[in-house]
């Protein structure tokens, strides 16, 4: 008995991670230096990081923070591929080859976006950020030629990203992204209550002996 009381104690103070996927609006954004859409937001750069060209230097300090640094610009495009659809796109400076930084308004632990590269074989790095800034994971994506979506996933929760290095000699425009938005169902207040209580009527049965 005790150790299903322990258990179910368990049970109801264990987090459940509430799952849910989530379409980056960007139909009302407008070509800025720090893009706030619903949800995400965006820039070149998070608190921390510096832009150079193709490439990023830094490290994002925590909480993790977005800094208005290079303009961004917002453009309607079809991007024609099998399930990809048409919208505002992204476009950044230094001949759309410079970085770009997202800030999830959830932790995501999976992402996909459409994106269009004029050569086969060329690279962007995407790294992704917890919350305080600490880098998760680093991965290279190999683009194909036209437009096709692609996806980062089973890596984890993360709170950001950046791509970064694009070397691409076109450049490379972003769209059509969402990710999968991962948070904890916070305990009801209740509960701080109701644990005591279990945790009283065990130590009272071990105290307790049964009548001979």
């Amino acid at each position: 008995m005790n150790k299903m009381i322990a258990t179910i104690i368990f049970s109801f103070f264990s987090l459940p991670t509430f799952a849910a996927p989530v379409d980056i609006d960007l139909s009302g954004a407008a070509s800025s230096t720090l893009i706030d859409a619903d949800g995400a937001s965006f820039s070149q750069t998070f608190t921390g990081q510096t832009a150079s060209g193709a490439g990023i230097s830094g490290s994002p300090t925590g909480p993790l923070s977005l800094t208005p640094s290079g303009t961004m610009s917002v453009a309607f495009w079809s991007p024609g591929c099998p399930g990809c659809d048409s919208g505002n796109s992204l476009l950044t400076p230094s001949s759309f080859q410079g970085p770009l930084s997202i800030l999830f308004d959830f932790n995501a632990d999976s992402f996909s976006w459409v994106m269009g590269g004029s050569v086969a074989g060329s690279n962007v790095t995407v790294d992704l950020f917890s919350n305080n800034g600490s880098l998760i994971n680093t991965v290279l994506i190999s683009m194909l030629e036209g437009y096709y979506k692609y996806s980062i996933s089973g890596l984890g929760a993360f709170a950001g990203l950046t791509f970064r290095d694009n070397n691409d000699p076109a450049g490379v425009r972003y769209m059509d992204m969402s990710y999968n938005s991962v948070s904890e169902v916070p305990i009801p207040a209740a509960a701080f209550m109701f644990a005591p209580a279990l945790l009283g009527f065990m130590g009272l049965r071990r105290r307790t002996k049964p009548a001979v």
